[in-house]
């Protein structure tokens, strides 16, 4: 494998709402669906892709399915691209979540690499899980692979494959409109990013202390 390209599904009714999916689902949005179109054009003008390894949660499957109708790609799905299991709070508003968790939100909200959820997961349980999948793409015979996973999982994707500090990797985001593709060569990784269909762009996105996402000048790889 030389590119990887990592993808996140589509904007969902859940996202909408600002609820936890975790391991729960719920269905595409006609926004969400139109991310996903947009993105497979911008992989057919960009792309090769030769494989899709997908997380089998119905908005990543419904996600690959969109995508795979521009990549005509090879279809593996793999449970360790999940994303985090969010124990207690699954299906839960994150307005309510922070109402009756309130040390538990905070703690979130101060060291989100380690924090788990109440029955969950935290992102170096999720990298346990994902580890193999990681390992074997480098022995991969493809030339290009695209992960359609989540927001979390992307995260902790990133973050093993940079060695990102978990400070570093709790500020890095991940929006429905957008897609990473990471170039390997030798030991370098050269990271750019697809937003809502326009790239190649440098580097990824992140939070600020604010919490508002930092999304840098446009500059073309």
């Amino acid at each position: 494998m030389k590119t990887l390209y990592l993808i996140r599904h589509g904007q969902t009714t859940w996202n909408a709402e600002h609820r936890m999916q975790g391991h729960m689902d719920s269905p595409l949005t006609e926004l969400g669906r139109e991310q996903v179109n947009v993105h497979g054009k911008a992989l057919r003008l960009n792309a090769t892709i030769d494989q899709l390894i997908v997380s089998p949660s119905g908005r990543t499957r419904e996600t690959a399915y969109i995508l795979n109708s521009y990549v005509r790609a090879s279809l593996r799905f793999d449970e360790s691209l999940l994303e985090r299991d969010c124990g207690e709070w699954s299906g839960r508003l994150l307005s309510e979540i922070e109402t009756e968790y309130p040390q538990a939100w905070k703690a979130r909200t101060e060291d989100g690499y380690h924090h788990r959820p109440p029955g969950g997961e935290n992102q170096e349980d999720m990298l346990q899980r994902v580890q193999a999948l990681l390992d074997s793409l480098g022995e991969s015979e493809a030339e290009e692979i695209g992960l359609v996973t989540h927001g979390v999982m992307s995260r902790v994707i990133l973050s093993h494959l940079l060695n990102l500090t978990p400070i570093e990797s709790s500020r890095v985001r991940h929006p429905n409109d957008l897609f990473y593709r990471l170039q390997f060569d030798r030991q370098e990784i050269r990271v750019s990013r697809f937003l809502n269909g326009n790239g190649p762009i440098s580097g990824l996105i992140h939070r600020t202390d604010s919490g508002t996402i930092l999304r840098p000048n446009a500059h073309k790889t």
